[in-house]
């Protein structure tokens, strides 16, 4: 069989203009001729103007619809990969703009002609939170009581005082940093919703988006400072009981590891919500990473660490920082007498 151009064109939705200019960079010649010149196509040029047609759907230019029609079909299976790739990207993308554009529908309704900079700024953590969170993170984020990933107005009270030390030169070490340090992390435990990793992932994203420092007002500075007050809190506990020979590698090494303190607290939560033994496998790999810090803090001294132990069974505030609770600590400390069992065995 052998379409006309006209007849083709009717059939396929396209204009003879447009194959015309197929046929004119060569991408589909007709095979024959009439003897009055007409162009005739056969059944395999209409397999290749559907061909064509499939690519140009996948929005492909016509150079490189050109040379996937001459290449054999793993050529178009990658092509169709990798447009499916970007597909499913978009698909994402539409989606969280969705999430986002009913998230400020439902602020809209609670709150009567908002100021713009207000929206601009909860559009732009909005835009930085889908950064750092999974979808499913957002989702517990945008249904618990604070609903964004903005301070609530406890943490903003909270983030003007601790300004004010900071302009008044206040040390870390000092009652009022202590305090407020005490304060800060009790609040932060209080609004904290059920994400394992929520606090390692709001410093990651202050430490790292200079924009969320701006319409937070929680900087790198104020971030160390409260870090540093909260090891001093610790540390006047640990002093009613310890020698500053005892001590001598506490603040160091918390200072430096507490990144890494942080993240060992978020895994061991996440362990617990999925239900999984202090004593697996799964749960010691972390516990050894744990115990390592551990000793580090107390310069491997065996002996300070069993009046640190001791001291732990009572002052709760040792405890501060890290969203760190009784039951992580009941667990942590389950795995770890388990996992100290292992190491001496191994050691006989």
């Amino acid at each position: 069989m052998l379409l006309k151009i006209g007849e083709l064109a009717k059939r396929t939705g396209l204009t003879v203009r447009i194959l015309h200019h197929y046929d004119k960079i060569g991408l589909l010649r007709p095979s024959e001729r009439s003897e009055s010149d007409y162009r005739l196509y056969n059944r395999d040029d209409i397999t290749r103007l559907h061909r064509i047609q499939a690519l140009r759907r996948l929005n492909l230019s016509l150079a490189e619809i050109a040379t996937l029609v001459e290449q054999d079909q793993v050529g178009l299976e990658n092509v169709v990969s990798e447009q499916l790739a970007m597909l499913e990207q978009q698909i994402a993308s539409s989606i969280a703009l969705r999430d986002q554009l009913q998230h400020l529908q439902e602020l809209l309704n609670a709150n009567q002609e908002p100021q713009l900079d207000y929206w601009l700024g909860v559009m732009e953590m909005m835009s930085i939170a889908d950064k750092y969170f999974t979808r499913e993170d957002l989702h517990k984020l945008r249904h618990h009581k604070n609903g964004s990933v903005s301070p609530d107005l406890r943490m903003q009270e909270l983030i003007k005082e601790a300004k004010k030390l900071l302009q008044a030169g206040i040390r870390p070490d000092d009652a009022k940093a202590k305090d407020l340090a005490v304060r800060w992390v009790t609040t932060m435990n209080e609004t904290m919703p059920s994400i394992p990793r929520y606090l390692t992932i709001i410093t990651k994203m202050h430490r790292n988006e200079p924009s969320l420092q701006t319409l937070t007002g929680v900087d790198n500075e104020l971030m160390d400072f409260i870090t540093q007050a909260s090891i001093e809190v610790r540390y006047s506990i640990y002093r009613k009981y310890l020698s500053e020979h005892e001590l001598r590698c506490f603040r160091s090494s918390m200072l430096k590891h507490s990144l890494e303190w942080d993240l060992i607290f978020s895994e061991v939560r996440e362990l617990i919500q999925a239900g999984i033994p202090a004593t697996s496998t799964q749960t010691l790999t972390v516990l050894r990473k744990w115990r390592s810090l551990f000793l580090d803090a107390w310069g491997g001294d065996m002996a300070t660490i069993a009046k640190v132990r001791e001291i732990h069974t009572k002052e709760s505030g040792v405890l501060l920082g890290g969203s760190i609770t009784q039951e992580l600590m009941t667990y942590a400390r389950q795995g770890l007498v388990y996992l100290e069992a292992e190491i001496r065995q191994q050691s006989n």
